[in-house]
């Protein structure tokens, strides 16, 4: 999925007339959509986050009573959030088993949906205090949910709605996504 909000608009043209489309849902369970992924390399200054750090950036589409929103999250590709990578995975029913060694499948998450735990977030941007949704936590299907769907959209493959098969112990390849 190529998204073009980033697309330079032209000084003499024109544009399409929108309204601001954000909506804050209350924190909650909420099922979610992977619509997009960008692999990107962290560049900011963190004590946490070392610069040259590779991550994906995943835009989930939340959906609740309220309306719809797009949450963006950072999957880092570092040891110390491989629990993390664990959870998503989990959560779109990849389903890597804790111990073992776990390749997971990039080219296969958009499309997939799962459950997250969101909470609002606080914060000042120019001066001003305002407020987002984030992932608190990525959760495992239950058998009252089922299995995650997982949308093998690309590629020509159908969906399907049964669990994965566990993947093949080859080893997790930090680099690999």
């Amino acid at each position: 999925m190529n998204n073009n909000e980033n697309e330079f608009l032209d000084w003499n043209g024109g544009f399409v007339a929108e309204e601001n489309s954000f909506t804050l849902l209350p924190a909650g369970e909420y099922q979610f959509t992977v619509t997009n992924m960008e692999r990107k390399i962290y560049d900011g200054a963190s004590d946490k986050i070392p610069n040259g750090a590779p991550y994906a950036e995943v835009s989930l589409e939340v959906a609740g009573t309220e309306g719809k929103t797009v949450v963006k999250e950072r999957l880092y590709m570092m040891k110390k959030f491989q629990w993390k990578l664990t959870e998503f995975f989990s959560a779109i029913g990849q389903a890597p088993v804790i111990g073992q060694p776990f390749n997971p499948n990039w080219s296969t998450i958009i499309g997939s949906t799962g459950r997250a735990k969101v909470e609002i977030n606080s914060y000042k941007s120019q001066g001003e205090d305002r407020q987002n949704n984030r992932i608190k936590e990525f959760l495992k299907p239950t058998a009252q949910t089922g299995a995650p769907q997982q949308n093998f959209n690309q590629g020509g493959q159908q969906n399907f709605n049964q669990q994965p098969q566990p993947q093949p112990n080859t080893g997790f390849q930090p680099g690999a996504f």
